[in-house]
């Protein structure tokens, strides 16, 4: 029974490849969602089997590695095609590999302390969803200012809400990033992606931006 997490896991893993290999940023796109989906469905499967161990932890990381890192920076450099892309790129790897690696050093925590590396994975392929399919006329300067951000913000010292626990359903957070995401598949679906984890990463940064208001003004009195 340990082993079906694991096994789930390295189907994260072969969607990350898969993206690769393909080298289609559409198709591309589509591999790096199902990595969510396993990525989502290891960790459920591992709690509700109780089983946790060192070598899953490790397997994650890695799978998470190639599914939310390197591939989403392949897809992003071969869409786009300059130096800046590439320069982007390899910056977006490294951010998501050191963001990983400091994440296996640290003790568990309700929140994550930065944005995880298949939310970063999940702007980044909205992106290229849009770009792609040729769904909007950007300003040039926006695809790189979205993946540079997400980068630097895998790892920032700030909490982003997680998705763990029995009680997620009732958190308000969640549900504004799930009205969100049925209001954009309403209006155009080629933005859901892009929608969904976007408004992540700005009612995380609302939600900590609340949270810090009170803190401050009984500081300053």
């Amino acid at each position: 029974m340990s082993k079906i997490p694991n096994a789930i896991t390295l189907c994260n893993a072969v969607c990350g490849m898969l993206a690769i290999l393909f080298g289609d940023p559409v198709i591309g796109a589509y591999f790096i969602i199902t990595a969510m989906v396993l990525d989502l469905a290891d960790g459920l499967v591992a709690r509700a089997l109780n089983v946790k161990s060192e070598l899953g932890k490790q397997l994650d990381s890695l799978a998470d590695l190639i599914s939310f890192g390197v591939a989403p920076g392949y897809l992003f450099y071969h869409l786009f095609g300059d130096t800046e892309a590439l320069l982007a790129s390899i910056f977006y790897v490294l951010s998501a590999l050191f963001r990983l690696a400091k994440f296996n050093t640290m003790d568990y925590m309700k929140d994550f302390n930065g944005l995880p590396s298949p939310a970063a994975a999940g702007v980044v392929s909205g992106y290229i969803l849009i770009y792609a399919q040729d769904n909007v006329i950007n300003p040039a300067w926006l695809p790189m200012a979205a993946i540079l951000t997400t980068a630097i913000c895998m790892n920032i010292k700030m909490g982003f809400f997680s998705l763990k626990g029995g009680s997620m359903f009732k958190d308000w957070r969640l549900w504004l990033v799930i009205l969100s995401t049925l209001a954009a598949l309403i209006v155009d679906a080629s933005f859901a992606l892009i929608v969904c984890f976007g408004s992540y990463v700005l009612v995380s940064f609302a939600s900590c931006a609340v949270r810090n208001v009170p803190r401050s003004q009984s500081q300053s009195n």
